[in-house]
């Protein structure tokens, strides 16, 4: 199969990609800003989440926050955003009757945004809101412990929406000129998929943002770290459960092993026919959720384990983690690389069934790696990858000097954590 992606780049920099879907009958919207936290100066961080929370708060169109948010759940669609390490995403899914209204309501959001002083100050109280949330929930805090370990001292190890100090010190200006520098049509990638044309996209687009001024590609911030010896970190908490965090540093976007750790990850820690699954879970009872992830970066990325357990067997549960995962640099079974390569494709396939998956897909990789790549040649990608690829990345990255891990729970007993930090 080949999928209809199809791509058009307006005079001023501004890509279209588009995946008509002719049998589905939503129409899925996504505006890619190439922007997130690692763009952020320490002293401006969190603005690109703020300035995401504000881009709801009224246009001069559209001057209340409850017109933008009407205008979508109205017609029974949805309308959300995120702001992550490298971008943020404005998307919303409505029925195909709609799509009209809603690329013109979030380019709307993007290009003219009101961003006045009291919709500034009140976002301003709920971000620090969002902040405390943050801080009262356990398996947030083991994420935030464990990226200020992969990235000490740079940006990707800071909370994406900043700190308390920071978001309180962003001011309106502040705001006005990080938009300005950012939401720009050479930074920007609006992918739509589902029962609307590639024509149909443009001659809307074309007409909505013919006059937006071009501007220069903004740098983010690289790290060059190299880790050389394991870190820990333990925050005690008077919670039911334990929650623990491992971690080394993984492999960026496009990398030649990014297949291989994707699969390892597989096999090791997701489904529940998964090696922590059964030894973790099935067989010794010892945690209700245990889990393996990758994150890739443009420069770098990370292999995660997670898991939350009965803080009387925390020491128990992270040894047995940890033999699992050492476990994988003796090799893995032709038999559980091909499952897991049949659970992986067979995701992939179901996912792009939904409009919003396919927009999703479509923008990031455009924004991020400036083509978008069809999933039949990622499944192939996939089934090319040998046991031995994946013995390789294991004995490379699963090392003991490279090993972080992050435990937030009732326990005090540092010393006991720091013996067990060997794979």
């Amino acid at each position: 199969m080949t999928w209809p992606f199809r791509k058009t780049t307006l005079d001023n920099g501004l890509r279209v990609v588009s995946c008509e879907m002719p049998h589905s009958r939503s129409v899925s919207i996504s505006i890619f800003i190439g922007v997130g936290s690692r763009y952020e100066p320490a002293e401006q961080a969190g603005i690109s989440h703020f300035t995401e929370h504000l881009m709801f708060k009224g246009t001069h169109r559209r001057p209340a926050a409850e017109e933008i948010s009407a205008a979508i759940e109205g017609t029974g669609g949805v309308l959300n955003a995120a702001t992550e390490q490298e971008f943020t995403v404005y998307w919303c899914k409505v029925a195909e009757p709609y799509a009209d209204l809603g690329l013109d309501l979030m380019l709307d959001m993007i290009r003219h945004s009101r961003c006045d002083t009291e919709s500034v100050e009140k976002e301003r109280m709920v971000v620090l809101e969002e902040l405390k949330m943050n801080m009262d929930y356990p398996n947030n805090r083991v994420d935030a412990l464990t990226d200020e370990m992969l990235w000490p001292n740079h940006p990707l190890g800071r909370d994406i929406a900043g700190t308390e100090e920071s978001v309180s010190a962003i001011s309106r200006e502040m705001v006005l000129e990080h938009s300005a520098r950012f939401h720009r049509p050479s930074n920007t990638v609006i992918s739509v998929s589902g029962k609307m044309s590639h024509q149909d996209v443009v001659r809307q687009v074309e007409a909505l943002c013919g006059d937006w001024e071009p501007g220069e590609l903004m740098e983010w911030v690289p790290f060059e770290g190299v880790q050389s010896a394991p870190e820990l970190r333990s925050e005690y908490r008077s919670t039911q459960q334990t929650l623990i965090s491992i971690a080394v540093p993984g492999v960026p976007l496009g990398d030649p092993d990014q297949y291989a750790l994707d699969l390892l990850s597989v096999i090791l820690g997701e489904g529940m026919s998964s090696r922590l699954f059964v030894e973790v879970r099935e067989k010794n009872g010892l945690a209700y959720d245990v889990h393996s992830g990758v994150s890739h970066f443009s420069d770098c990325g990370a292999f995660v384990v997670m898991a939350g357990v009965d803080p009387k067997r925390t020491y128990e549960a992270i040894r047995m983690i940890l033999d699992q995962t050492g476990a994988l640099r003796e090799g893995v079974s032709d038999e559980e690389l091909e499952k897991a390569k049949r659970l992986s494709t067979g995701r992939l396939m179901l996912r792009m069934e939904d409009s919003r998956a396919v927009s999703s897909w479509m923008g990031s990789l455009e924004l991020l790696c400036g083509e978008v790549f069809d999933p039949d040649e990622v499944v192939r990608n996939l089934e090319d990858v040998t046991a031995s690829q994946v013995c390789d990345v294991a004995r490379r990255l699963l090392v003991s000097d490279r090993l972080n891990m992050a435990v937030v729970g009732p326990t005090r007993a540092r010393r006991r954590l720091e013996r067990l930090l060997t794979l």
